[in-house]
């Protein structure tokens, strides 16, 4: 048995190493990974009930390597200080499964945290706004805004066919002119 306690050890840690090398110079995507279910919203299922997605969402390179080498490194760890055997596969085992859904939990965890960038601003056309940076008149220059898009308040710019807007201006928005910029009104 201590030669497949070594053998996970060694291998689950060269690709435990080979796994942070590439996520390091990949930028955050290290390719070896097994993406079983790519449109899961574990986030929402029921606390109670586990759903199968959620399980599946559990199994991926990541979580293997992770039981791999804490099932290794255990088992040495036990074997060097003597443990019976048994115990010593009973501790390998509980150490790679501790590993295996601490992965899987801190993946799922940062999975949440994706952002699909689809902020909508034209949902703000016909809301009210509060001016940030001063607006001037007749389109002249753009000023900044206030303004709640998405459930988030959000500064954008803003231009105006009227007069110049100050600074703490409440307004009103009355379209784009541009992609990133409302056109609005005094209120």
């Amino acid at each position: 048995m201590e030669h497949v306690y070594f053998y996970c050890a060694v291998i689950g840690g060269a690709f435990l190493v080979l796994q942070v090398l590439l996520m390091l110079l990949a930028g955050g995507h290290s390719g070896l990974d097994v993406d079983a279910s790519p449109d899961v919203d574990v986030t929402h299922g029921d606390v109670g009930h586990p759903d199968a997605s959620a399980v599946v969402v559990q199994l991926s390179f990541k979580t293997v390597v992770a039981f791999v080498t804490f099932f290794g490194l255990t088992g040495m760890a036990c074997l060097q200080n003597d443990v019976d055997r048994s115990a010593t596969l009973l501790a390998a085992f509980g150490a790679g499964l501790f590993a295996f859904f601490m992965v899987g939990y801190l993946m799922s965890l940062m999975m949440s945290l994706q952002s699909k960038g689809n902020l909508d601003l034209q949902s703000a056309i016909g809301k009210t706004a509060k001016v940030d940076l001063r607006i001037p008149a007749n389109h002249s220059g753009a000023g900044k805004v206030l303004v709640v898009v998405g459930g988030r308040m959000k500064s954008q710019k803003a231009v105006t066919r009227g007069v110049a807007i100050p600074t703490g201006a409440e307004v009103t928005i009355d379209g784009m002119s541009a992609p990133d910029t409302y056109e609005v009104s005094t209120l």
